[in-house]
């Protein structure tokens, strides 16, 4: 369960849901029957895009907003969390009304198609509507689960933090590691290979106190 909750299973899945929810508006949400200027009927196929351009906005800012959710802040779910919530509730009033109201989500495609304004159109509704609920409320549980979980996971540092964690300070470089320090302490007629702490010259041993005060029978 935790593998679902880390950032990158919901940023995917809301990029998941994004996408599929732009490609549905691409299929026809409503059939339409119209008079044209001859008077005679035609059957127009109105796509998603004509009947709820809302649907598609709100699925290219679902999907940016999953991006974003990338950033190594984890504040910024406190963003990205109600905007994925919002264009989920958005995207699915939007399918919802074209459902209930197909002769007001192709009126634009109508008169685009038959170049009649304000004639009578006979609309019915497809299913591609309700299929599109689908992904609008996956976005909105996304949404909440960024909210919910965000604080859980690991701060990302950035590229140069990464790069500035793998220098090593000039103190702490062995000299036997640096050829140029080596050919330093080689010039002064040092071994650059020995180390300091077991030279015996540098070891200090004291004597009990009893032994120095001791003369010799």
């Amino acid at each position: 369960m935790r593998a679902l909750l880390t950032r990158r299973s919901l940023v995917l899945a809301a990029l998941v849901m994004s996408l599929a929810l732009a490609g549905m508006t691409r299929a026809t949400w409503a059939t339409a029957l119209a008079a044209g200027f001859t008077g005679a009927k035609q059957s127009i196929d109105v796509t998603g895009q004509d009947a709820a351009p809302a649907v598609l906005a709100l699925a290219l800012v679902g999907g940016a907003a999953a991006v974003a959710t990338t950033l190594a802040s984890r504040w910024v779910r406190f963003i990205t969390g109600p905007v994925l919530v919002l264009a989920g509730i958005g995207a699915a009033v939007s399918a919802i009304t074209v459902r209930a109201d197909a002769v007001s989500g192709s009126t634009s495609a109508v008169a685009e198609a038959t170049g009649v304004v304000g004639g009578s159109i006979d609309a019915e509704a497809s299913i591609w509507p309700l299929v599109a609920l689908v992904p609008a409320v996956l976005l909105v549980v996304i949404g909440v689960l960024v909210l919910a979980v965000g604080g859980r996971w690991p701060r990302r540092r950035s590229r140069y933090q990464r790069d500035a964690s793998r220098e090593v300070a000039p103190a702490e470089l062995d000299p036997s590691d640096d050829p140029a320090a080596a050919w330093d302490a080689l010039s002064r007629g040092e071994d650059p290979s020995d180390d300091p702490a077991d030279d015996p010259a540098d070891d200090t041993r004291t004597e009990p106190p009893g032994d120095s005060g001791r003369v010799a029978e």
